[in-house]
């Protein structure tokens, strides 16, 4: 119930942002999945040759991340490069996935990230992943203009992110662009 609220909070300070009413974003996730993963990165004597996680970006509206200890691990890519989100002690890290880049028209773009494992020590984390969809579909809001997105059945849509070439940069979303 506390990360939905926060959830809600959140939406509220990018509906202002986005210059639109709060509700058409606040309805988008209210009453829509959340579901919780915990991850536990044992450390590994060759992370060069593994990975904790495969390149993606989250499918769902919004992934509010809690990295348990300060162990490194999450990285984002911008301009073709990898960068490390350094744990801040009780912060959340709050990715914007891709249901929200569309509800927003592309305003607020899905973040491309993975995880490495360290060399000596565990890494925990508890991600939370709230879902959001408009009467089952994924468009964008129609208060944000002329849509850049086509729009999608929540259920084709997840068929097609599940599916797509995981680490290759490609994402299943840039197909729906118009």
């Amino acid at each position: 119930m506390e990360m939905s609220n926060l959830t809600m909070r959140l939406l509220r300070f990018m509906a202002s942002d986005l210059g639109v009413e709060e509700e058409p974003l606040l309805a988008a996730f209210r009453g829509k999945r959340q579901s919780t993963a915990l991850h536990h990165y044992p450390p590994c004597r060759h992370p060069e040759k593994v990975i904790g996680i495969a390149p993606h970006s989250d499918g769902f509206g919004l992934t509010l991340l809690l990295q348990v200890d300060d162990t490194p691990g999450l990285q984002v890519s911008n301009g073709g490069r990898w960068h490390p989100v350094r744990p801040l002690p009780g912060a959340f890290i709050i990715n914007i996935g891709e249901s929200l880049e569309v509800l927003t028209n592309g305003l607020y773009r899905s973040v491309f990230h993975r995880v490495v494992v360290d060399a000596e020590r565990d890494r925990v984390t508890v991600a939370v992943f709230q879902d959001a969809c408009i009467d089952g579909v994924m468009k964008p809001l129609p208060e944000l203009g002329e849509p850049r997105y086509h729009a999608i059945g929540k259920s084709e849509y997840f068929k097609g992110h599940t599916t797509e070439v995981v680490g290759q940069g490609e994402r299943f979303i840039d197909t729906l662009k118009k």
